[in-house]
């Protein structure tokens, strides 16, 4: 299937790729290059950003610099800009009526380097003055496996995250098909600037805290998915793997931290007398509560992350493996069950964070960054789980 669109340009050249005559001839790559006046450009329906690792966010100071350029910089805007590029499965041309039409294969081609540019002329081109050119250079022939390295290598006035080069690489597409049916599924970001209230690094810095590939005992801690959610998505693209076998929990993981959130307070003050207002690690919403995105409903109290991931972190030690296929799953007969141990633990939990607290000047940061305090959650939550066993003997 093809969104096909017509170009109209003042000025036009074809030549083909010098990988072409490499490899054998394997490529079959041509550039297209047009200088168009901004107002003949196609709008309805728009040229299509697949390719584009971003989405576009017009609000930075340097994209408010390109509307000036355009609307207030007088007719040189194509010399100011580097234009729009974009990949595409062909282009044809009537060259008696100086039409080109171009054909972008649906879910591939598209805007893969100048999305912000293009953007910026749909939004003011009615107010643009007469004689605004930009310039644009269409990709033919290209293959799969090159757009990647083409949207990296061209996205660079402005770096792109690794999530999102990772994205488009498609190094995601298993937690996407993990969470397809559940009802936040269109929380999670995966691009930049894509709107979610959370994005993958974060899912990811989630599922570091459970890995028993990179932390199998208490012998190291996964302190890192707290110091650093960039340095968790590097080890998921070299350890994608060890990730993937997760994904039989990722959901339980999920509702584990809004369950934490929401639960957490109140244990502490049915075990220690009512104190929880004291817990400076907590912030608190005196006008509107914080939404629990993978349980619904919501909290007036939320856990500084300091505080939350040596938590959840904690309860790595209810993760086993399954001998049968590889993959992970809960000690416990059930993720009801974990639910049910921190019902039992939590109030312990929240206390031992609280000392922690205290001991570190009631900074939550530094919670979060303190060795001893994520080995004394973990120790407390493989004690209460093999005390609840020796009972049920």
């Amino acid at each position: 299937m093809f969104t096909t669109l017509q170009f109209t340009p003042a000025y036009a050249r074809r030549f083909p790729d010098p990988l072409n005559s490499q490899e054998n001839g394997q490529h079959r790559i041509e550039h297209h290059l047009f200088v168009c006046d901004v107002k003949s450009l196609p709008f309805d329906p728009p040229i299509p950003t697949d390719p584009n690792p971003r989405e576009q966010n017009t609000n930075k100071q340097v994209y408010k610099d390109v509307r000036k350029s355009l609307l207030e910089g007088g007719p040189t805007f194509h010399l100011k800009n580097k234009g729009i590029t974009a990949i595409a499965h062909s282009v044809n041309v009537d060259e008696e009526k100086r039409v080109y039409t171009v054909n972008f294969t649906k879910g591939r081609d598209g805007i893969v380097d100048g999305g912000h540019t293009y953007r910026i002329i749909r939004e003011n081109y009615a107010e643009c003055p007469d004689g605004q050119f930009v310039k644009i250079e269409i990709l033919t022939g290209v293959p799969d496996d090159l757009i990647v390295d083409i949207a990296q290598g061209l996205n660079t006035s402005v770096q792109v995250p690794q999530m999102a080069l990772a994205n488009l690489d498609k190094r995601f597409e298993w937690i996407k098909d993990a969470l397809k049916n559940k009802p936040y599924s269109d929380q999670i970001a995966y691009k930049q600037n894509e709107e979610g209230e959370f994005t993958v690094r974060d899912i990811i810095s989630f599922l570091t805290l459970f890995n028993l590939e990179l932390f199998p005992d208490d012998s190291s801690h996964p302190k890192i998915a707290y110091t650093s959610k960039e340095e968790c998505l590097k080890r998921y693209l070299k350890e994608q793997p060890s990730y993937e076998k997760l994904r039989p929990i990722l959901s339980n993981i999920l509702e584990l931290y809004d369950y934490v959130h929401s639960k957490g307070r109140e244990l502490y003050n049915r075990k220690y007398a009512g104190k929880g207002g004291s817990l400076k690690f907590y912030q608190d919403k005196k006008k509107k509560p914080y939404p629990l995105i993978f349980t619904g409903g919501s909290t007036p109290q939320k856990l500084y992350d300091g505080a939350l991931y040596p938590i959840l972190g904690a309860f790595r030690f209810l993760v086993e493996r399954n001998l049968v296929d590889g993959t992970v799953r809960w000690k416990t007969s059930s993720f009801a069950e974990v639910k049910k141990l921190f019902d039992e633990v939590g109030g312990d939990l929240i206390n031992l964070t609280q000392n922690t607290s205290i001991s570190k000047g009631r900074n939550p940061n530094a919670i979060g960054k303190d060795d001893s305090h994520w080995d004394n959650l973990y120790k407390t939550v493989a004690l209460a789980y093999v005390q609840k066993q020796l009972a049920a003997r």
